[in-house]
């Protein structure tokens, strides 16, 4: 007895990948399609077996209803640690934007039937993170500024800390990352994709300035 093709709702950030990963699915899925801002009524609406998605929409629409089983669909740029922050969330299936056709039609199918699915990039971010211990949160804001070149007594500034504090968080990350020096351990954090250097500038915004400082002056020595 053949099986019905799955529901597969598909919603990407870009109009564009939208239309042609519709396309490329349906003639192994019944497809639907809605914009991003349209991805919450269109879930509530109707089941789907399948949600093929972007990044962020995926983020988003598995914080509103976790459970659902999903398929990131992500741009080259993405790291590793978008990898996991999707599979963190509960997305089953994570591909490259530069995937084939029949591997995008072959990840639609396993997710739909609740199975994992990752291209080999994103198995590869997850491979070599397994047994590493994760960092804290404060721990990623001083990596990704020390990714940006910060010294200690800078990122001590942006975010708000003692320099000693900073001292400790540098320590503690070239422990976990298994080197000793600040150059091996920004190498180390870019090879296993730890770190979006996005994520720096937006941590330097969120920080409060010392008072006193006018902006780009920095206290003596």
């Amino acid at each position: 007895m053949e099986h019905p093709s799955p529901q597969a709702l598909v919603s990407h950030g870009c109009p564009l990948l939208s239309a042609g990963i519709a396309a490329a699915v349906a003639p192994c899925c019944q497809v639907s399609t809605c914009a991003g801002a349209e991805l919450g009524p269109a879930l509530a609406r109707r089941r789907f077996e399948l949600v093929i998605s972007g990044h962020a929409e995926a983020l988003d629409g598995l914080s509103q209803a976790p459970g659902l089983r999903w398929l990131v669909v992500a741009e080259a740029d993405h790291h590793g640690e978008a990898v996991r922050q999707a599979l963190a969330a509960g997305a089953l299936g994570y591909l490259d934007v530069q995937c084939s056709v029949d591997e995008l039609q072959r990840a639609a199918l396993a997710v739909a039937a609740g199975r994992r699915y990752l291209c080999s990039r994103a198995a590869s971010v997850v491979a070599d993170t397994l047994g590493q211990v994760p960092l804290t949160p404060r721990e990623r804001e001083v990596l990704c500024l020390l990714c940006q070149g910060l010294d200690n007594k800078s990122i001590a500034l942006r975010l708000n800390l003692a320099c000693g504090t900073v001292k400790t968080h540098v320590k503690a990350l070239l422990q976990k990352l298994g080197v000793r020096s600040r150059t091996q351990a920004v190498a180390e954090a870019h090879r296993l994709g730890l770190i979006d250097m996005r994520c720096g500038a937006s941590a330097a915004q969120r920080a409060p300035r010392p008072t006193g400082l006018a902006d780009g002056v920095r206290p003596s020595a």
